[in-house]
């Protein structure tokens, strides 16, 4: 099974870093619209609590799909952590305010408005942490 793996992640990383941060990025955010979805509709919470928490559990799992299957980096773990949440603490104020902005200005509701902006913040998402949270040293 080991083999398997190992097999598997050779060929995943002769794939372009951009595609492996679409699919990667892909997966993470379905899970993270998932998560909120989950919280917001089937728990019952208010629309901007399900965002924190919803931040709160999917950024941790960001972080570990990113860092390897992405970025494949070997930095300072711990740096990369708080690098990786200080993107998304930045991320999390712009989505909340993009957020209220669509359900109370544009009247559309939560689950959508969500949607729309996990859409856009792909992009952004990646050159935060290609630039800064897994960048590369510059060897001499």
């Amino acid at each position: 099974m080991l083999n398997l793996y190992k097999k598997i992640e050779d060929i995943w990383f002769k794939i372009g870093e951009k595609i492996r941060f679409v699919l990667v990025g892909g997966f993470n955010t379905v899970v993270a619209y998932l998560v909120f979805i989950f919280i917001y509709h089937i728990i019952g919470i208010n629309y901007n609590a399900a965002l924190i928490t919803q931040y709160l559990i999917t950024v941790n799992v960001s972080f570990l799909t990113m860092r390897y299957y992405v970025f494949q980096s070997r930095g300072n773990l711990g740096k990369e952590f708080l690098k990786t949440w200080l993107v998304y603490i930045q991320m999390f104020f712009v989505n909340a305010a993009i957020l209220n902005f669509l359900v109370i200005v544009m009247m559309l509701g939560p689950i959508l408005s969500q949607g729309l902006y996990l859409c856009i913040s792909t992009i952004l998402t990646y050159i935060l942490h290609r630039n800064f949270s897994f960048r590369k040293s510059k060897q001499k």
